[in-house]
């Protein structure tokens, strides 16, 4: 029996060859989605492990040892490195207090640090590293500022914080110490260097440069308290795919332990949870899109599979008669009907394994720069793959080896089954509205039936379209060929009388409508990655700076560019309570710098009017002291009078104090001696520092004068005019012919404030989500200060959703306190001076980043919804492969049959020309209506289920998607597809015309 299976097999090569390639493509299809998923997985964890900084992949452990703590050495040293014993993690151990003597300011501390294993990580510059005690190496920066050298001497003294005095005073007896080296760190970015914030850009050298000493010269420093820590620092590979589950095991065990012996002991300071959860949000997103392509595929492969064997088991109708009626048993017959076919599946699934994972590997490596493994973790996807193919290809036979051996034995097989081809159609059909009722009605994302959506869709609308194509093809071929038109003729009713040419309809039309698909979303998320990116950078180019005073940044961008053509400065504060961000930005440059898009409200020019509204001069003081004619008449001794003032450079708010007031009319002075180069009055404050029963103390301002000069800063008509003065509430200022009157509101509060009507007040702003139903926000000087929302908008630069849009300077004018901007940005168009870094250093702003909208862009196309989405391509390309081996394996095993047919037709007088035309007519009406019924399936499809593919990994900006593609983006990969069939139609129709010929000349 082996030997009759080889000898058929050997007899029919072509066939055999042809289901082993269609093997090789469905365990591939199979393997290839696990095995992408994987690879994905890999550069997940690279993308967010090389996105995140040493602080969030490190451990620590830290707490105070010594007398005022109540905790030993002793302790935490044979407690503290068991806690954080971590598999793959290696362990620091630190020790570091503050001392006085290093620097000659009176107060100015320096940190004395000892650091397990320091020297190999220190390049010295100067001298050596620490060999024995006593001896210590400074940074570079630190010892050229103070001229010291390898050999000089140092004194040192611990220190403690005196809240009295506000500054460190001794705590320990003075030791010298010699410097051995000066030092630089190899990389300040080292995960060595774990949390500290050592070597931070822009700190003092005496708190970013410490003074590295061996342990025992930290524990003989004399010193009643220090602050130690054990930081356990992941090694090389431990933060990979393969170790992330025991990690995680390994922090949990750590929380245990922490509610045991350590909750009382030490604190510990992890980001590492926060990484692992992003990294599990990212691989999720994936899990969810590959499959989406993947699935259907693999169906694909199967479908195909059937249609291959069917053709097969139908072209033998005739031998499989034969063996029936010998007598043959029935599993004689399907082993002779279905060996064939199990052998070539049998063979191709190992190849297609191999053939899958290089495929993979091939387009992972070029993609995103990491190829798949040969692993095990997709057998159990090949095990499938192979069982769905042996099942298409024994039911594809079951309908010969359930046929009458009188029905195999003739040339045209009977019609009967179609109910059960139209169940399954209709099956499907069914299917497809429960999934996309599933997607769009309960759901609301990709799991489940609803992943299938897609292709299901696709299917649903191939099979309709295929159930009216035969029909119509046979009334086609009538009219045909009653108007003489033998070769349209003879082509359309062969479409409509074979019984495959449905199924191939379908093949070609699901293939097209996965490339369509693929394509639709390849490029509607590359374009909203694009947009995104530029929403988060807020312009072409955005440099970050080292913390500094709003006013002096806007001060400093205004000097580099005092046109304003290409440069802007801007501020993000993040607050907290869910309250929205808030975006503040020099809005005279808005429309110059900004890339504004529609979503984010007005135009870009309305929004700089409505946030920067026309308001009259500010009062400007230029005087070293200030001189005001008050008149009080309380009995309360605690009333105080101050001009709130900042420099017009920028800085923090000055508050020239005129004391307390005493009754009756007076003159009062108080020092301004930074506003000689120019101030701004904010306001004028009365504090009241101690108040009785229901009274109300009040003050009225005559006039405002420079101390030395006497000149009018704020004569009596500068504070009687007309709204030329407002309060925070309406019963605390008020105008008299005299002058201005302040008075305490009639709440407990101890301050007032009179503001002058150069600021708008409300605070403008432009909001995007809701704002606090206060109607207040947290200003520049963290405290609450009232806004008004001028405009809405569905999203703003920077904060998405859910933040608002201020105008920088506005913004800190509204503000009395300190205006220190963590997030300092300067935004910069394309076109940017090239030296514009060193500009704006000559500045005093420190550049702490770079980054362009390119950067953002690229750092999105890294993440996970970007490499699985593209995965979408990859399966359509296999898909349309497909297809195309399905068309030419079915015009193979039918040209024999359709080769004779035509042959009879020419000898009885048809034209070799009309068989030509008879065979292309037969296959190209199929592939042009596929190509346009796949198209239309792929836009429904898209339609239907576009928006619910997940394009980022969060959704802290909620952009609108581009809702359809380019159609260059669709064009191009349609075209290729058309031509690929199209030529193989055409090859098809050429292939039967020359069987023809040859079959003419033998005769």
């Amino acid at each position: 029996m082996i030997a009759l299976l080889v000898s058929m097999v050997a007899a029919r090569r072509a066939q055999a060859l042809a289901v082993l390639l269609l093997s090789v493509f469905a365990t591939g299809a199979a393997v290839a989605g696990p095995v992408y998923l994987r690879a994905v997985d890999r550069a997940v964890v690279q993308t967010e492990v090389a996105d995140s900084d040493r602080r969030e992949q490190t451990l620590a452990m830290s707490t105070f040892v010594g007398e005022e703590s109540g905790l030993d050495v002793e302790r935490f040293d044979s407690i503290g490195p068991r806690l954080v014993d971590i598999d793959g993690f290696d362990q620091v151990y630190s020790t570091q207090y503050a001392v006085l003597g290093l620097e000659p300011a009176l107060g100015e501390i320096s940190w004395l640090v000892f650091r397990g294993e320091v020297c190999p990580h220190l390049r010295m510059v100067a001298g050596r590293c620490i060999v024995s005690a006593g001896e210590t190496v400074l940074g570079e920066h630190t010892a050229r500022r103070l001229g010291l050298t390898p050999g000089s001497a140092i004194t040192v003294q611990a220190a403690r914080y005196d809240e009295q005095a506000k500054r460190y005073v001794p705590d320990g007896e003075p030791s010298q110490l010699t410097v051995a080296g000066v030092y630089q760190p190899v990389d300040v970015d080292e995960l060595y260097w774990g949390r500290s914030a050592f070597f931070a850009l822009g700190a003092p050298d005496a708190t970013r440069e410490p003074i590295f000493v061996g342990r025992q010269t930290a524990d003989r420093v004399d010193h009643r308290t220090d602050y130690r820590t054990v930081e356990a620092i992941p090694q090389p590979g431990t933060l990979s795919v393969d170790r992330l589950d025991a990690l995680r095991a390994d922090l949990g065990d750590l929380d245990e332990d922490l509610v045991g012996d350590g909750s009382m002991f030490a604190s510990v300071n992890s980001d590492l949870e926060g990484l692992l959860d992003r990294i599990d949000q990212a691989q999720t997103l994936a899990r969810r899109v590959v499959p989406v392509a993947a699935v259907p595929l693999v169906a694909l492969c199967w479908f195909v599979i059937f249609l291959a064997v069917a053709y097969g088991a139908t072209g033998r109708r005739h031998e499989l008669g034969l063996v029936a009626l010998r007598g043959s048993s029935r599993p004689v017959r399907w082993w002779l009907t279905s060996g064939e076919s199990v052998l070539a599946i049998l063979l191709g699934a190992p190849i297609g394994y191999l053939a899958g994972t290089a495929a993979v590997w091939v387009v992972t490596e070029a993609r995103f720069g990491i190829g798949a493994e040969l692993d095990t973790v997709a057998l159990p996807y090949a095990g499938v793959a192979l069982a769905g193919a042996l099942a298409a290809a024994v039911l594809a036979q079951r309908p010969q080896l359930a046929s009458p051996v009188a029905d195999l034995l003739r040339r045209v097989p009977a019609r009967q089954g179609a109910w059960r081809s139209m169940a399954v159609e209709a099956t499907v059909v069914v299917l497809a509205a429960v999934a996309v009722f599933q997607l769009r009605g309960f759901e609301g994302e990709l799991v489940g039936l609803s992943l299938l959506v897609p292709s299901l869709v696709a299917v649903a609308i191939a099979l309709v379209a295929a159930r009216l194509l035969m029909p119509l093809a046979g009334r086609l071929g009538a009219r045909a060929l009653r108007r003489g038109r033998l070769g349209p003729a003879l082509g359309a009713l062969q479409l409509a009388r074979r019984p495959g040419s449905h199924r191939l309809f379908v093949l070609l039309t699901v293939a097209v409508a996965l490339l369509g698909y693929a394509a639709v979303a390849v490029d509607v998320a590359g374009r909203a990655r694009a947009e995104r990116a530029v929403v988060q950078t807020g312009a072409q180019r955005v440099l970050t700076v080292l913390p500094v005073e709003a006013g002096v940044l806007l001060h400093a961008v205004r000097e580099v560019d005092p046109d304003g053509r290409y440069a802007m400065a801007a501020g993000v504060i993040t607050l907290d309570d869910g309250e929205p961000s808030l975006v503040v930005a020099d809005t005279t440059r808005l429309a110059q710098v900004a890339v504004w898009r529609p979503e984010f409200g007005p135009a870009a020019g309305e929004a700089a009017a409505l946030l920067r509204p026309d308001t009259p001069e500010p009062h400007i003081v230029r005087a070293g002291s200030l001189a005001v004619d008050v008149e009080y008449t309380g009995a309360n001794s605690g009333v105080g009078l101050n001009a709130v003032l900042r420099p017009l450079s920028g800085g923090a708010p000055i508050r020239a104090g005129f004391g307390m007031m005493t009754p009756g009319a007076r003159t009062y002075t108080a020092s301004a001696g930074a506003c000689a180069e120019g101030c701004r009055l904010l306001a004028l404050e009365l504090s009241v520092f101690a108040r009785s029963g229901s009274e109300r103390p009040e003050i009225l301002v005559r006039e405002l004068r420079d101390g030395a000069s006497g000149q009018p800063i704020l004569s009596t008509a500068d504070l009687t005019g007309a709204g030329q003065w407002q309060g925070a509430d309406d019963d605390t200022v008020r105008v008299e012919p005299d002058g201005l009157v302040l008075a305490t509101s009639s709440t407990p509060q101890l301050y007032s404030w009179a503001f002058p009507t150069d600021l708008p007040y409300p605070l403008p702003v432009l909001a995007a989500g809701d704002l606090p139903n206060s109607g207040e926000l947290a200003g520049l000087d963290a405290e609450r200060a009232e806004v008004k929302v001028v405009r809405e908008a569905a999203i703003l630069p920077k904060v998405g959703g859910h933040g608002v849009l201020a105008d920088l300077e506005y913004a800190e004018r509204a503000a009395l306190g300190g205006t220190r901007l963590e997030q300092p940005q300067v935004w910069l168009t394309a076109g940017a001076p090239a030296d514009v870094v060193d500009r704006l250093a000559a500045q005093g702003l420190v550049v702490a980043s770079d980054t362009t909208a390119d950067d953002a862009r690229a750092s999105l196309d890294r993440r996970s919804p970007a490499l699985a989405i593209w995965f979408h391509l990859l399966a359509a390309a296999f898909a349309v492969l497909l297809a195309v081996g399905g068309l030419a394996l079915m015009a193979a095993v039918d040209r024999r049959r359709r080769a004779e047919d035509m042959l009879a037709l020419h000898r009885q007088g048809m034209p070799i020309g009309t068989v030509g035309r008879a065979a292309l007519w037969s296959y190209l009406p199929v592939v042009v209506t596929a190509l346009v019924t796949g198209a239309l399936a792929a836009a429904v499809a898209w339609w239907l289920s576009g928006d619910y593919l997940p394009v980022f990994v969060d959704d802290s900006i909620q952009l609108p998607l581009p809702r359809w593609p380019a159609p260059l983006a669709v064009g191009v990969p349609g075209a290729l597809a058309a031509v690929g069939f199209v030529v193989a139609a055409i090859a098809v129709a050429v292939a039967l015309r020359r069987s023809v010929v040859t079959s003419r000349v033998r005769d």
